[in-house]
């Protein structure tokens, strides 16, 4: 008897560079295997499990090791003795995408440090700044240096100095719709969504770089 593959998996990961492969929505194509990798990063749990249990054949795709782990403990739950345990999976990765999101929600509630935008609104356009400052935080709370950051869908790209610090001049004719300031670095992620209202931002914290696999995708099988 063959023993049941037990977890979702990428067994012989793809060797290709993801970033040079052609884009399309949704998906990368593999001009090395001519296949179509779907870009599995934004789903939720239970997405994936629907688009996997819906394909026809194999599917090849990116997704983090956050992402298998998450859909190996839901399937750890669930005994994979009944045909229909996608059903069941799914079920459960639905209920975890729901509380993961009451969770965010929660944080949301937390006090934060943006000005209501409603507040004056009758008197004009809120003034906005011409420069932002602020620090970027290390996995230990402590000031990160030589830390690249830059805002999205400009060139303005600074490093920042030995405390820690970021300080951007904001040319002429800015487009402040451009909010999202992100860190470039193969080893660390780390965002802030920018309040132009104010110079001093709240300080970025670093994370661990998500590690992400490609490739075709095995299911789990019962043992025969």
């Amino acid at each position: 008897m063959k023993p049941g593959i037990k977890q979702i998996t990428i067994p012989d990961p793809c060797q290709q560079n993801w970033d040079e492969m052609e884009k399309l929505e949704g998906y990368n194509f593999c001009a090395a295997c001519s296949k179509c990798v779907i870009d599995f990063t934004g789903y939720s749990n239970a997405e994936i499990i629907a688009t996997l249990s819906s394909a026809q054949g194999q599917v090849c795709g990116r997704l983090s090791q956050s992402q298998l782990n998450q859909l190996n403990y839901h399937l750890s739950v669930v005994p994979v003795t009944n045909r229909n345990w996608m059903k069941y999976l799914g079920v459960l990765a639905i209920g975890a995408s729901l509380m993961i999101q009451e969770a965010k929600a929660e944080v949301l509630k937390a006090p934060i440090e943006f000005i209501d935008n409603t507040i004056g609104k009758h008197k004009g356009e809120t003034k906005k700044v011409k420069k932002i400052v602020g620090y970027v935080l290390d996995l230990n709370n402590k000031p990160a240096a030589g830390i690249r950051l830059s805002i999205l869908n400009t060139s303005i790209v600074l490093t920042t100095d030995r405390n820690g610090r970021y300080e951007f001049k904001l040319p002429d004719h800015f487009d402040y719709k451009n909010t999202l300031l992100k860190v470039e670095s193969l080893q660390f992620s780390g965002s802030l969504s920018v309040n132009y209202e104010k110079e001093q931002q709240l300080p970025i914290k670093l994370a661990v770089q998500e590690t992400f696999i490609v490739g075709k995708i095995v299911m789990p099988v019962k043992g025969r």
